[in-house]
């Protein structure tokens, strides 16, 4: 058994678990991923808060999972004295990977965390920021300067991206509590009640009542059944490429449990809020988003929980609505829309 895959799950399945408290979902989260994350040099996790507008970046919790006794005090002392300019990049949107293959072209950002943590010669990350500016950062030092596999880059990009649904529908949740967002009547506001025994939806309001829709949850909540059964230990691996983060880019499924103990799966609204330029669909809209931060089709099929081909699709229309032709022009044209 891939142990290393296996915890992967693990840490995305917590990241969904909407029964953690607040306080306790980052430390649950990096504690149920513990044998992928650490290397041996420890593992430590933030909240922040990174402002949209390109103001400074608030650090409001620290928790460390593990490491050497001085390992909290050092990583906290070079957060603190980071400049701001290199923290606000370090902590940018979603993604995941080593420090020392994404800071190439800025060797700053890793010698100021090295001059701190010098047990250390890279690190491993993952970050999710919403479109509030809230924020999740996991890292893990590692002894030597790493270089990913294409393959494992993926596998960690995916398990970012469902950090990222993760975090993004608690804040979600926590904003319908407070009644900034319109409410459903099913648990946890979600748009279609799921039994998992039988693969029926059981109630369903809004677009879930589409029948395209129905038949699409359904397929996903058997997806999820099989990747969080035995296909986690027989084949973590193939497990963690065919669990998307969200299905058709706006549910995430989350297991819920009645009074009576009666397990159901959730499939809640969970759309990333991307702006929306003039002429484009809500899927374009997303698509094109995460390509200017040049994710690559499969990542973002994952992300969305669409077709490869799908998304080559949405990205081709979208290009050429926006008038634009390459990848660079597509990041040139959303940062002027203020996308990226």
């Amino acid at each position: 058994m891939d142990r290393v895959t296996s915890a992967m799950i693990d840490l995305a399945e917590a990241a969904y678990d909407l029964d953690i408290e607040e306080s306790h979902w980052l430390p649950r989260v990096m504690e149920a991923g513990l044998r992928a994350l650490d290397h041996g040099l420890g593992v430590a996790g933030g909240i922040y808060t990174r402002p949209p507008d390109g103001s400074n970046v608030t650090l409001h919790r620290l928790h460390v999972a593990s490491g050497p006794e001085d390992f909290a005090e050092r990583h906290s002392a070079a957060l603190a004295t980071t400049p701001p300019d290199l923290l606000r990049e370090q902590v940018r949107p979603g993604g995941a990977g080593t420090a020392s293959m994404d800071s190439k072209g800025n060797p700053a950002q890793l010698a100021h965390y090295i001059s701190h943590v010098d047990y250390c010669k890279d690190l491993l990350y993952m970050t999710a920021v919403d479109c509030k500016g809230s924020g999740v950062a996991i890292v893990a030092p590692l002894a030597e300067a790493t270089s990913l596999t294409g393959h494992d880059a993926q596998r960690w990009r995916m398990l970012a991206a469902h950090v990222d649904a993760g975090h993004r529908l608690r804040c979600g949740l926590a904003a319908k509590e407070r009644g900034d967002e319109p409410c459903t009547d099913l648990p946890h506001n979600a748009e279609a009640l799921l039994d998992p025994m039988r693969f029926e939806i059981k109630e369903a309001v809004g677009a879930a009542k589409e029948s395209d829709a129905t038949r699409t949850l359904r397929d996903a909540a058997v997806v999820v059944d099989r990747v969080r059964g035995r296909m986690r230990k027989s084949n973590p691996d193939v497990a963690l490429q065919i669990w998307h983060s969200l299905v058709r880019g706006r549910w995430s499924m989350v297991d819920w449990f009645d009074s009576d103990g009666r397990r159901f799966v959730l499939a809640l609204p969970n759309p990333p809020r991307v702006s929306d330029p003039r002429g484009l669909s809500e899927r374009e809209s997303q698509v094109v988003t995460y390509a200017a931060l040049g994710e690559s089709g499969k990542l973002i099929g994952c992300r969305l929980g669409l077709s490869t081909p799908r998304v080559s699709s949405l990205l081709h229309d979208a290009m050429r609505k926006l008038r634009v032709h390459t990848q660079a022009e597509l990041v040139e044209k959303m940062r002027s829309l203020g996308s990226v």
